[in-house]
């Protein structure tokens, strides 16, 4: 029973955090507290919690998606996806995979230049995946050492 509502909470807090903008800390604490306190198996939590970031990611791609027309004529703007539409793929990744609040701005990018949101859920999802897996492993083999 325990593990089934730590499972929940992890998944709960991880949406959350996500959802809101530059509030990630809610999940970093949720996991390292269930691999720890909740004795919950790091691989599973780094996966759930990997989920459940990026459908919370779809509120920064859903902003972008409606608020590109803001940025149209932002010289920054432009440049900024014309790079990003070439490496939007790697930059998903690589910004998934690091613990950055910054990575609200690459959802907003990604929804401004119209990328497949099935790909942006793909990608996201294997990159916070790694990211909470790493973190869970972590916070699990530092208090076995402790």
């Amino acid at each position: 029973m325990f593990e089934t509502a730590g499972y929940t909470s992890v998944w709960l807090l991880a949406f959350i955090g996500a959802g809101l903008v530059f509030i990630p800390a809610a999940a970093l604490a949720a996991v390292c507290v269930a691999v720890t306190a909740g004795d919950l198996n790091p691989l599973v939590v780094g996966v759930v919690a990997g989920s459940a970031e990026a459908l919370g990611e779809l509120t920064g791609y859903a902003a972008g998606r409606g608020g590109k027309e803001m940025f149209k004529s932002n010289r920054f703007y432009l440049r900024f996806k014309a790079f990003f539409s070439r490496y939007a793929a790697l930059t998903l990744l690589f910004g998934s995979i690091i613990p950055n609040p910054l990575f609200d701005v690459m959802g907003f990018a990604a929804g401004s230049i119209l990328y497949p949101v099935r790909r942006f859920l793909l990608i996201v999802f294997v990159g916070k995946a790694i990211k909470f897996t790493w973190i869970a492993l972590g916070c699990y083999w530092g208090v076995s050492l402790i």
